[in-house]
């Protein structure tokens, strides 16, 4: 969505953003962490814990719906919060999908806020995260 921050209306769609965490950003990811828990990189433990795989850790998922904002946002403003709740793993190498909405537009602290609605969707057609995002609109207040 392109336009001004005013062209940001309650119920604007995000996404979709079809992306496959691999391995190789997961390994990345535990590095700059300094955290290397095998199931995230280790086929076998991870089926050792009961999971179907290795899979991608939370918080990256996190920074997924982070960088979907700002994607979404354009240069239009800023992420100021983004919030998740995991509800099932993701699979390393298999394809997520990330969606949203615009739950609600306010000022607030003569700014102009919007408040979404994301989603992060499996393979299967459910919703592996639950998340939520705060933005400030860019030269935008009421």
């Amino acid at each position: 969505m392109s336009g001004t921050p005013g062209s940001v209306r309650e119920g604007d769609e995000l996404g979709p953003f079809e992306l496959r965490p691999e391995l190789g950003q997961v390994i990345r990811y535990c590095a700059l962490q300094w955290a290397f828990p095998p199931f995230f990189y280790d086929e076998s433990a991870a089926r050792a814990q009961g999971m179907p795989g290795t899979i991608v850790p939370g918080p990256l998922k996190v920074g997924l719906l982070y960088r979907a904002v700002e994607e979404w946002l354009g240069g239009r403003g800023w992420v100021r919060q983004v919030r998740a709740a995991h509800r099932r793993p993701d699979l390393v190498g298999r394809p997520i999908t990330i969606v949203g909405r615009v739950a609600q537009v306010y000022a607030e602290d003569g700014a102009t806020r919007a408040d979404l609605e994301l989603a992060i969707i499996n393979e299967e057609g459910l919703p592996s995260v639950r998340g939520f995002a705060v933005v400030e609109l860019a030269g935008a207040s009421d």
